[in-house]
C-alpha cells in the first residue's frame, strides 16, 4: 500500500473535443463521493485537451466539485468557434497560407504553420480560467501540484511543466523532463498544439507541439510529482469497437489524409498510455517479490495503484451523427480531407467542438463511471482490491 503521505493523482490524457468524455466522468466520480467530499486529487496531471481540464481542477482544488461544475458548463455549451476560428473564409484563407507555406519551402511565417487558427481558445482561457489562483491552492494544501505535458520541437524531448510544492525536484529522464514553471496560458495553448492542425505554442525561446507527441510515459509525471495512487481517464476504446469500424472498411479505397491522420493521432493519444500500464503492471509484480526489509529501506520503491476509466463506446463513431452541425467552413476542409464518412470519424471526432456531440460524451463519461462506482469508491478510499493495481494487457492486443 502507498503511504498516506502520497497524494492520490488523477490523469486526464488528450483527444481534442473528446476529453468531454472527461468531464462527465468526473461528475460521475463527485457523485461516488457525495457532496461532502473534498478535492481527491492532490496531483493533476493534463495532455492536450485534457491539459485545459487539468488546469481547470487545480484552480478550484479548495471546491472541487466547483470546478467540476464550471467544466459542465463548458464542455455543455462548447461551439467550435470557441476553439478555433470556423467560418468558411478564416478557415479557406488560413488553409490556403499554410498550404502555401508547404508548397513553397521554409519555415514561413507563424501564422501560417497550421491548418486552424486557435486564436479562440486563447480568449477562452484567459476569460474564464484564473491560473494565479494555482499558488493560492498550492499554499493552503487543497493541491499538492499541478502538470502540464508538451512536446520540445527543438529538444524532442516531452516536457512536463509543474507548479507545485517546493519538496517536486525537477526531473531529467531519457527524451522527458519536468520543468518548474509558473503554469500561464502559454503552456496550456502548448500542450493543445496537435501538429499541422494548431500551431506551435512558444514558451520563451522554444516552440511546443502536443504534450502527447513524444510522451513514451503518460502517467510518469503524475508519479514524478508524487502520487502513487492514480485515476487515469482516457479517450479512446481499449477493447471493442475498433474490429467493426476495420471490418466496415476492409475493401475502402486508398486511405484518405483525414483517416492517416487520425490513426495518427488516436496511436498518439492512446497507444503509449497503453504500454505505459503494461509497465506498471510488471513493476507491480516486481515490488511484491522484493524482500520486505528493502522496502522498508528504500521506500522509493513503491507500489502504485491505478485505475483506468475508459470510453464503453467508439468516441468516432459516435462523431459522424454530428458531422452535418459543424460550421460550414470546418465542414467543407473535412469533406475535402476526407473526414466525413467512416474512415475518417477519427479525425473528425477531435476537432467536433460541438455541444450536441460533447453533450453524448459527457453522458457517456457520467454513465461509464456510475457503472464501476463500487470499484471507483473503493480505490480512492484507499483499499486494497486486488482488482485495482493492475491493467488487463490482453485488453490491448
Amino acid at each position: 500500500m502507498p503511504s498516506p503521505d502520497y497524494p492520490t493523482g488523477i490523469v486526464l490524457s488528450g483527444g481534442g473535443a473528446r476529453a468531454a468524455y472527461q468531464i462527465g466522468a468526473l461528475r460521475g466520480v463527485a457523485r461516488v463521493l457525495g457532496r461532502s467530499a473534498r478535492s481527491p486529487f492532490g496531483v493533476i496531471s493534463g495532455t492536450s485537451a485534457g491539459a485545459l481540464n487539468a488546469a481547470t481542477l487545480a484552480v478550484n482544488a479548495d471546491r472541487w466539485r466547483r470546478g467540476v461544475a464550471r467544466l459542465l458548463r463548458l464542455w455543455r455549451n462548447i461551439e467550435v468557434d470557441n476553439v478555433y476560428s470556423a467560418q468558411l473564409a478564416a478557415v479557406s484563407v488560413h488553409g490556403m497560407r499554410w498550404l502555401a507555406s508547404v508548397l513553397v519551402g521554409g519555415r514561413g511565417p507563424e501564422d501560417a504553420a497550421s491548418m486552424l487558427d486557435n486564436t479562440p481558445l486563447r480568449r477562452l482561457l484567459e476569460s474564464t480560467l484564473d491560473l494565479s489562483a494555482v499558488d493560492a491552492r498550492i499554499a493552503e494544501g487543497s493541491l499538492h501540484a499541478l502538470g502540464v505535458n508538451a512536446t520540445s520541437y527543438t529538444s524532442g524531448q516531452a516536457v512536463t511543466f509543474f507548479q507545485g510544492s517546493t519538496a517536486i525536484l525537477p526531473w531529467q529522464r531519457t527524451r522527458r523532463r519536468g520543468q518548474r514553471e509558473r503554469i500561464t496560458t502559454d503552456h496550456l495553448l502548448a500542450s493543445t498544439a496537435i501538429p499541422f492542425i494548431f500551431p506551435a505554442g512558444r514558451i520563451d525561446d522554444d516552440y511546443y507541439a502536443d504534450g502527447s507527441m513524444r510522451q513514451i510515459a503518460p502517467i510518469s509525471p503524475a508519479l514524478h510529482l508524487g502520487a502513487r495512487r492514480i485515476l487515469v481517464i482516457a479517450v479512446g476504446q481499449f477493447t471493442g469497437g475498433q474490429g467493426a469500424l476495420a471490418r466496415r472498411t476492409a475493401a475502402a479505397s486508398y486511405p484518405s489524409f483525414a483517416q492517416v491522420a487520425g490513426h495518427a493521432l488516436t496511436s498518439i493519444f492512446l497507444d503509449n498510455l497503453g504500454a505505459d500500464f503494461e509497465r506498471m503492471q510488471a513493476l507491480n509484480h516486481a515490488w511484491t517479490l522484493i524482500d520486505p526489509e528493502v522496502r522498508r529501506i528504500h521506500p522509493e520503491i513503491s507500489h502504485v495503484d491505478a485505475l483506468l476509466l475508459a470510453p464503453s463506446r467508439d468516441l468516432g463513431t459516435m462523431a459522424l451523427a454530428h458531422a452535418e452541425q459543424l460550421p460550414t467552413g470546418v465542414r467543407y476542409l473535412l469533406r475535402g480531407l476526407g473526414g466525413n464518412d467512416v474512415a475518417g470519424a477519427n479525425l473528425l471526432s477531435y476537432l467536433m467542438f460541438d455541444k450536441r456531440y460533447c453533450r453524448e460524451l459527457l453522458q457517456l463519461g457520467y454513465d461509464d463511471t456510475l457503472a464501476r462506482r463500487d470499484e471507483i469508491a473503493a480505490f480512492l478510499a484507499g483499499e486494497q482490491a486486488q482488482f485495482l493495481p493492475l491493467f488487463p494487457s490482453d485488453l490491448l492486443f
